[in-house]
């Protein structure tokens, strides 16, 4: 995590804020400053890298700072590298960032405008399933515990309305969607956005029940 790099956070501010800074940069590399930049894995590695890459590209030449994108295999892990301060700046939900902005210290830059995150638990297309009262006893499948909008705001709708299922955590959003599709669970929990940008083959072999 960067530390007392304010002269890069203004700069990053600038950019996101007010999107007037164009710093050249240096011609000699090897004296650009590298900073990491992790996103949590909520989708594949390959999609994670085309919806990030040119908004980082983008950054450094507005910025005049190197940044490198780093991707983890799985949620959990990348939970394990934010308690570490791995990264110098992160894409986290915000369960995470109340988490981490405490121990090890991140804090907020910026965050979507006139948006709230909208958690979803899909069923397959053609289920039997048709109340979200019939997912009671059934397993259904989610990211991961600390996933937010993916995890915890459906067992928390979920359990305030007493509908008991037994969780099980596949460690992304892609993952769980491929699973629900190939019959594998039953039900599973993502977001809007993830579903809406995961493998058409899998998103038209679902149904959104909540």
């Amino acid at each position: 995590m960067v530390d007392n790099k304010d002269e890069v956070l203004k700069k990053l501010l600038c950019f996101l804020f007010v999107g007037m800074v164009s710093l050249p940069l240096l011609a000699d590399t090897s004296r650009v400053p590298t900073y990491t930049f992790s996103v949590v894995p909520q989708q594949l590695e390959s999609r994670t890298a085309i919806l990030w890459k040119p908004m980082l590209k983008h950054l450094s030449s507005e910025t005049g700072y190197r940044f490198v994108l780093k991707t983890e295999v799985d949620i959990p892990t990348f939970e394990t590298k934010l308690s570490q301060g791995d990264a110098d700046f992160s894409y986290m939900n915000p369960y995470h960032y109340t988490v981490y902005s405490q121990k090890p210290g991140y804090r907020a830059l910026a965050k979507a405008k006139n948006k709230q995150i909208r958690g979803v638990i899909v069923v397959k297309k053609y289920s039997l399933i048709q109340s979200i009262d019939e997912l009671r006893g059934e397993t259904v499948a989610y990211p991961s515990p600390a996933a937010f909008a993916a995890s915890i705001l459906p067992r928390e709708f979920l359990m305030r309305n007493r509908i008991d299922t037994n969780p099980v955590y596949v460690d992304s959003h892609d993952a769980v969607y491929r699973k629900v599709a190939e019959g594998k669970y039953v039900a599973g929990g993502g977001v809007v956005r993830t579903l809406k940008t995961t493998t058409p083959i899998v998103r038209d072999e679902l149904r959104v029940l909540w």
